[in-house]
């Protein structure tokens, strides 16, 4: 099979980073402080891994980030739009087109095949899915032999790659990555990790990565740790 090289269409000359948090807060029961004062940036094209033991509340960074939570306090921005204080419905529609999302434990939908999985994105999106695009993206991520499979029929990391060429179908601004490699073992978790790495380099949406493993951290181009509720500069560059 020839592969066809295709590029994520141009995006729109901007100074906006992909994410931009702005001193973003997150209290439970109005005691219980899991971010504060949280800021951040993710530019388009940059890979940001967040660190952080378990506890310290990296999940609800990326839920904050990625429109799946409202912060109690502050604001979050992807792309050019603010998403802060949009009604669910309006936060949903948001991020079916510009939020692509990677899980520990995949999330891929099992009754469906690995192609389908790619187009349900778009689908749910309201827009029709690019064939010739989502194949190059089956080829790039390597799972173009797995498109008319079941996702439980696939290896742990063959899943994670169609994970990941899920997230990228909609072409988004924002790819948001929660212990991508946290069910892999080692070997396949650097593959994972590269791919992601390349995929940011050749398409030039940010990514937030948050993770336990320094290994993983090593692939972004800046490391923040996240401790004591507050995020903290770690390395500039990382590569």
């Amino acid at each position: 099979m020839t592969t066809t090289t295709l590029a994520a269409p141009p995006r729109a000359a901007t100074a906006a980073p992909a994410l931009a948090l702005r001193e973003i807060t997150k209290t439970y029961d109005g005691a219980h402080t899991v971010l504060d004062r949280v800021a951040l940036d993710v530019p388009a094209g940059a890979l940001i891994a967040v660190m952080g033991a378990p506890g310290s509340g990296k999940s609800t960074l990326v839920h904050c980030a990625a429109g799946l939570d409202d912060p109690t306090g502050g604001e979050v921005r992807i792309a050019d739009r603010r998403i802060t204080g949009l009604g669910e419905a309006k936060r949903t529609l948001l991020r079916q087109g510009r939020v692509g999302f990677v899980f520990q434990s995949y999330n891929l939908l099992p009754s469906l095949t690995v192609e389908e999985n790619l187009a349900l994105p778009l689908r749910l999106a309201g827009a029709e899915a690019d064939r010739d695009w989502l194949r190059h993206l089956a080829e790039r991520t390597g799972v173009d032999r797995f498109l008319q499979r079941r996702p439980g029929d696939l290896a742990a990391v063959h899943q994670q790659r169609a994970a990941v060429a899920r997230a990228f179908a909609s072409r988004p601004d924002l790819v948001v990555a929660d212990e991508p490699t946290g069910a892999l073992d080692p070997a396949d978790g650097a593959a994972i990790l590269d791919l992601l790495r390349e995929l940011v380099d050749e398409w030039a949406p940010g990514l937030l990565m948050v993770t336990r493993d320094p290994a993983a951290a090593s692939r972004a181009h800046a490391v923040f740790a996240l401790e004591g509720a507050r995020l903290r500069p770690v390395l500039a560059s990382a590569r």
